[in-house]
């Protein structure tokens, strides 16, 4: 088919980036054409309009302004998809300007603020496997930051990818299978392994393969991409309190009015990004919680106000940064960088009136960078513009050559201004200017009206006519352009050099840094936790070895900030290993009295004080919810089906060091049902788990369990006044025979004949079926498989049967060997 050069041009560009929209520039535009014109004026909701391509049809096409791309680009970047800008990179002329690939921006591979959420990452991920241990390297190319997990089961990678929202995955053939467990990620293939780069030698084989996956990627798309990254983290469980992703949204822990919301005072957004990670991973090292609570206690005694002064003054140092370490910082990073160094004296100069304490010791190491802070001082103007081609961006004194092409430029552009006024005096014509664009150069201006005024022995030369006026050049305008433009050209280069240089220079630094970008991180996340323990009256925990709870007046940490009506703290009391059984109505405030304890144990696990006036807390490993359940559509599993699959992980997962919150587990089948399941699992917590566990229910006939040697039973407080029921929000020891699961609908205004029904039809209930529970406490390590798990079996055995061993890789015979395990568990 016969397209034009531009169009052939254009497609020439597409093969080589067959999987992103080709931004292509024309002009003053980015066009796109073909179907990334369809896709695009879709998903941007612009116009889909055509032109001639040189075929017989008219080629689609959409198009941006290449001064407001940002965000549309944004928007595309958020929809899951890759974009590569091919720019402009030579002069128009006569024949077809050439055009090539200069950015490829991908979900996970974002360094521009503008395209950047501030207070979040951005991770793109790898993942590796042997015999079904997973291996998960994730990082973050906008600050620095990159972690490796190792021996992940295929429960918990899942959990991990959702929990750090990564953007996008990049899978080698080995686990192109696992795209499926990812619906929601852009998924990368890439089948090429870096060949040589540091890394620990206590790495497994398969987890440096992962590592030199991701690098690899990295490296192809943009080679300097890699030198961002400082030092690779192992990540080590053991030093973390695990909160899968059901949990974390249960919880409300940091999205929407949240957890998050409440404690970040941050003053930096590298802080804010700094807090939100230690709330999705709290401490079980009680030497690290105690550091913390020790920095946190100290910034409370002290002027406080100094320390946020100092750090609102200091832009985002880790993705500044970066922006050095791969080449990309403009000189408006620089200018913030040296602005930020400014204020780091100020910071140590805060800490260090908290006399005696880690303050002090924190202050003394930070590094001012006194030798940059005066490279970049020297230098750059105070409003250097964004761009670095465009000159403007350095001081006079700064480099000899450069002052003396600008003193060349400053008198070109002065001669201009007095050719100007002496041919305005020659001519008699007032309004006569002289302007300059990059198709003629300089030129003189004479509008129509004054045309007639212009004589042959001005030697003026008609070059150009325009609606309201003629353009002229002569010999002598033409013979001092060609000065003033190379001064002008030779300045854009030497300055553009000269960044080069600088930016060469200010990335000797980048480990240094880093390293003062996650000091100032830290203490700014400490402020911030000081600052809201002291605006709501937190009270430091004590870190307790045995495994009980204790808090006195308890408050909910978000609801107490968020709803206007004044919250009712509680007492929690809950004994080494024991199990609370919560009873009370609807709306009465179990579900968030089971939240404000786990919340409570979060906020002392990341080092926070927390909402109450004591609270001595045992050191959990793991929490683990049901809390809430909804059909889930696409794996076709119902309410109840999410709840027992959500359940039975928690069961698997927990230890006796874990905290476990339940609600209203099994009411989602049959009622004999659902008791049944809910008394298995309190019974089977309480003999073989030995978690603690609270544990919220409609089914009193459970609060017969208190037999047991570490369950108690608790209630929320309602009252019946006149046949309303009130709320009264306060937690009691006891159980209670009542859900009021009349009077709340009628607090919802169902029509009343109803509500007299169904009071009719539940007093014949009350009176024909009461009943005690038959308690029977069962040895677990006796009970053998019933029937249903003889059902189980059979149909493992069946599947069995029928696979052809010959038609399976090694991977999906493993993989088929943990079905099968899965099943029959």
């Amino acid at each position: 088919m016969k397209y034009t050069p531009m169009i052939r041009q254009y497609l020439d560009i597409k093969k080589d980036y067959a999987d992103c929209l080709v931004f292509f520039r024309l002009g003053d535009f980015y066009e796109l054409f073909f179907e990334d014109a369809k896709v695009a004026s879709k998903e941007l909701e612009i116009a889909l309009t055509a032109r001639d391509g040189g075929a017989k049809e008219r080629i689609p096409m959409c198009g941006v302004p290449h001064h407001s791309v940002n965000p549309y680009l944004q928007k595309l970047i958020n929809k899951g998809y890759k974009v590569a800008i091919a720019e402009q990179v030579s002069e128009p002329g006569d024949g077809l300007v050439e055009r090539k690939v200069v950015k490829l921006i991908t979900p996970g591979m974002v360094v521009d603020d503008l395209l950047l959420a501030e207070k979040q990452n951005n991770y793109l991920a790898s993942i590796g496997v042997e015999r079904l241990n997973y291996s998960f390297c994730y990082a973050d190319i906008s600050t620095g930051e990159i972690v490796l997990w190792e021996k992940l089961s295929l429960d918990e990678l899942e959990d991990e990818v959702t929990k750090k929202a990564i953007k996008e995955l990049v899978l080698s053939k080995e686990v192109y299978h696992l795209e499926k467990y990812f619906p929601d990620v852009l998924i990368s293939k890439h089948n090429n392994y870096l060949s040589a780069h540091n890394l620990a030698d206590n790495l497994t084989s398969q987890s440096k393969k992962t590592v030199l996956h991701l690098l690899s990627y990295l490296s192809q798309i943009e080679e300097s991409l890699i030198n961002v990254f400082n030092e690779l983290e192992i990540a080590d469980s053991n030093k973390y309190l695990k909160l899968d992703n059901n949990s974390i949204k249960a919880l409300e822990l940091t999205e929407g009015y949240s957890l998050f919301k409440v404690l970040d005072k941050n003053e930096t957004n590298m802080g804010s990004r700094l807090l939100k990670q230690m709330i999705e991973n709290p401490l079980s090292d009680e030497t690290l919680i105690k550091t913390r609570q020790d920095y946190i206690e100290a910034l409370k005694e002290g002027p406080l106000y100094l320390v946020r002064e100092a750090l609102n003054n200091i832009y985002d140092l880790k993705r500044i940064t970066a922006r050095i370490a791969n080449f990309n910082a403009n000189p408006k990073d620089f200018i913030q960088l040296k602005n930020s160094l400014l204020q780091v004296p100020k910071v140590k100069e805060a800490l260090l009136s908290y006399q005696k304490t880690k303050l002090t010791e924190f202050a003394k190491k930070l590094d001012s960078h006194q030798q940059l802070l005066e490279l970049l001082t020297s230098a750059l103007k105070d409003d250097a513009p964004i761009t670095i081609k465009e000159g403007g961006i350095f001081k006079e004194g700064y480099h000899e050559k450069r002052d003396q092409l600008a003193n060349l430029k400053n008198k070109g552009q002065q001669w201009v201004l007095d050719f100007e006024a002496k041919e305005r005096e020659k001519t008699n014509i007032k309004n006569l200017r002289v302007g300059f664009n990059k198709v003629f150069g300089y030129y003189i201006e004479i509008t129509k009206a004054n045309i007639p005024l212009v004589k042959e022995e001005f030697g003026y030369l008609r070059k150009q006519t325009l609606v309201g006026s003629e353009r002229y050049i002569n010999s002598e305008l033409k013979a001092r352009e060609a000065e003033i433009l190379n001064a002008k050209e030779s300045l854009l280069e030497l300055e553009y050099q000269l960044f080069l240089e600088l930016r060469e220079k200010v990335s000797f630094y980048q480990e240094s840094l880093q390293i003062l970008a996650d000091k100032l991180s830290f203490i700014d996340v400490m402020q911030s936790l000081a600052r809201v323990a002291l605006e709501n009256n937190y009270v430091k925990p004590e870190i307790r070895t045995n495994r009980e709870i204790h808090i006195r007046e308890g408050r909910h940490p978000i609801i107490e900030i968020f709803n206007p009506e004044p919250f009712i703290a509680n007492d929690v009391s809950i004994m080494p290993n024991g199990i609370l059984i919560i009873t009370g109505p609807n709306m009465s405030g179990k579900s968030t009295y089971m939240r404000m304890v786990a919340l409570i144990v979060i906020m002392a696990q990341i080092g926070s004080f927390v909402p109450a006036t004591e609270a001595k807390l045992a050191l959990f490993d793991a929490i683990f919810t049901r809390i809430g359940a909804q059909d889930d559509i696409t794996s076709g599993k119902s309410t109840f089906m999410v709840e027992m699959v959500e359940t039975n992980y928690a069961l698997k997962n927990a230890t006796k060091n874990s905290l476990m919150l339940f609600d209203e587990i099994g009411r989602g089948t049959a009622t004999y049902d659902g008791m049944a399941l809910a008394q298995g699992i309190v019974e089977y917590v309480h003999e073989k788990v030995k978690a603690v566990m609270l544990f919220s229910t409609h089914y009193h006939e459970l609060t017969a369990l208190e037999q047991l040697k570490r369950v108690k039973n608790i209630h929320v407080k309602a009252v019946l006044e006149k046949g309303k029921l009130i709320f009264l929000h306060q937690v009691s020891e006891g159980a209670t025979d009542k859900s009021y699961g009349i009077n709340v609908a009628a607090l919802a205004k169902l029509p009343k004949p109803l509500i007299h029904r169904s009071q009719l039809i539940l007093e014949g209930f009350e009176e024909n079926q009461k009943q005690e529970i038959a308690l029977t406490i069962f040895n677990f390590d006796d009970v053998k498989e019933g029937a249903i798990f003889d059902q189980v079996n059979e149909h493992v055995i069946h599947q069995l049967k029928e696979v052809n061993i010959n038609d399976l890789t090694p991977i999906e015979a493993l993989l088929l060997i943990k079905k099968f395990q899965e099943e029959i568990k």
